[in-house]
């Protein structure tokens, strides 16, 4: 009879774990638990005083910023070239700091969808201009100095001509 027993209640379980099993297409259904992933605070950008970086080396520097921040929407990796006296000229900033950015951003970031449009960078400033489902089109202007990002603005940016 115990053997009987161990058969039903297997026969009966069985299909059951087949429901909970993870489906081959798991990695596309939307789920807030992977989209609320946590956002690690990487270390502060560490300006490069002497000699100062190029115009080229904080160009590129600037793009990968920008490839992290839009493209890969890695937030911990675009926080890198940010440096700790950050100024945030957006009026809606809770405070300074990269930290303040990271936890306005963080939250929701994975979730929005970001068409970059463009971006270059001239001199010590650097500019994107891309269209995400929350905001519309936007421009941010970064100034860097000794090769990380020490200002944001966004409110009424308008892209370089030239």
């Amino acid at each position: 009879m115990r053997d009987i027993t161990s058969i039903s209640f297997f026969l009966l379980a069985a299909p059951l774990g087949a429901l909970a099993a993870p489906t081959p297409d798991e990695h596309v259904i939307p789920s807030r638990v992977r989209q609320a992933r946590a956002v690690v605070t990487p270390a502060p950008c560490q300006p490069q005083l002497s000699p100062p970086p190029t115009e080229q080396d904080s160009a590129e520097r600037f793009e990968k910023f920008a490839h992290a921040f839009l493209e890969t929407k890695n937030l911990t990796e675009a926080f890198e070239y940010i440096d700790a006296v950050y100024i945030n000229h957006n009026p809606f900033a809770s405070a300074n700091g990269p930290n303040a950015a990271l936890d306005a951003l963080g939250p929701y970031w994975d979730s929005v969808q970001i068409t970059p449009l463009r971006r270059t960078f001239k001199g010590e400033f650097g500019w994107l201009n891309y269209r995400t489902n929350y905001f519309g089109e936007t421009v941010d202007r970064y100034r860097m100095e000794g090769g990380c990002i020490v200002e944001h603005w966004d409110q009424g940016e308008e892209y370089p001509s030239s």
